[in-house]
């Protein structure tokens, strides 16, 4: 396999004011962080690209109108929506360059001038058909994996924020693609399509739809998320995908946060974790990987540098062919 391009950053000021109220805890300074460690890291192999050029914004809009209710699409891009209160057309039109971001993405892998894309505000998973739900307004995912599938190719969604990513197995649905989702069963967002609910860690799979889940309990920390990202890998492994699409969650990172999310995860199981990606991307996707950040409630430190061990560690694996 040919050594990998420059690891593609999708990233601009914009993302900075996805700031649904005052001390919201996604905070956005995350993307910022975790692009300038990404910078710092690998220098000029890293490409920052902005997410939402102004020539490009009709088709993102267009493409929405496809993915998503046209009226929820429409009421959003006014500034009205749950995720929020009042009307806030700076918050909507953040939430329009996140979902851009990603659409960026899929533009350079499947032009073929990028192996790993990562958009930090990506990855928007809770977002639903005409509803928006745990802080996704525009699910960008979901997007990508049927972008992917239109051009003739096989998608594989992953998943290891600790909040299931419900929105996108339920847009998926009877799509044929995998979605594979490393969650808390007993946490948001309550559904039994995807979570155990009854306090174990049972898997819940549905075989004909291609959905995996793999539930952890709280508390539970790198032995177990390596368990299940272990079944992860069998599932990729058969399915042999063309192209992975991560949504690289940081919001199980063990010590306090700003959500109360209680997980113990730390750098060694999230490392872990993205050599498998690396390692499935290279044996079956000629290292064609788009990461999302998805959650993550420790912004100024904890995030922001999870999101950088994991995308580094999947370009840096990628580029030497593990």
């Amino acid at each position: 396999m040919q050594r990998a391009k420059n690891l593609f950053i999708i990233y601009s000021p914009i993302y900075l004011d996805w700031l649904l109220w005052d001390g919201h805890p996604t905070n956005p300074i995350r993307a910022k962080l975790a692009t300038e460690l990404l910078q710092k890291q690998l220098g000029e192999k890293a490409t920052v690209i902005d997410p939402a050029p102004r020539e490009q914004r009709a088709n993102d809009i267009a493409i929405l109108h496809q993915l998503h209710d046209p009226q929820y699409v429409e009421l959003t891009l006014q500034g009205e929506n749950r995720e929020w209160s009042g009307v806030r057309k700076e918050v909507a039109e953040a939430g329009l360059a996140m979902f851009g971001g990603t659409v960026r993405a899929v533009e350079l892998i499947l032009n073929g001038e990028a192996q790993v894309v990562f958009n930090p505000q990506g990855a928007k998973h809770h977002a639903k058909y005409a509803q928006a739900s745990g802080f996704c307004v525009f699910n960008d995912m979901a997007y990508a994996a049927m972008a992917i599938k239109k051009a003739g190719l096989r998608p594989l969604y992953i998943d290891w924020d600790i909040h299931a990513g419900d929105g996108v197995q339920h847009m998926l649905r009877g799509t044929g693609i995998p979605t594979i989702s490393i969650h808390n069963g007993s946490g948001y967002p309550s559904d039994r399509e995807l979570q155990s609910m009854d306090g174990t860690r049972r898997d819940v799979i549905n075989e004909e739809e291609l959905n995996y889940n793999f539930n952890v309990l709280s508390g539970d920390g790198d032995d177990v998320f390596m368990e299940a990202i272990d079944k992860a890998r069998a599932v990729i492994d058969e399915y042999q995908p063309d192209i992975i699409l991560l949504a690289a969650g940081a919001d199980g990172h063990t010590g306090a946060n700003n959500l109360g999310v209680d997980n113990n995860y730390t750098a060694t199981g999230f490392k872990y974790a993205a050599e498998m990606v690396a390692d499935m991307a290279s044996k079956h996707s000629e290292g064609r990987v788009i990461i999302g950040g998805a959650g993550g409630y420790q912004p100024l430190k904890e995030t922001p540098e999870t999101w950088a061990l994991v995308v580094s560690t999947i370009y840096n694996n990628v580029s030497k062919g593990e």
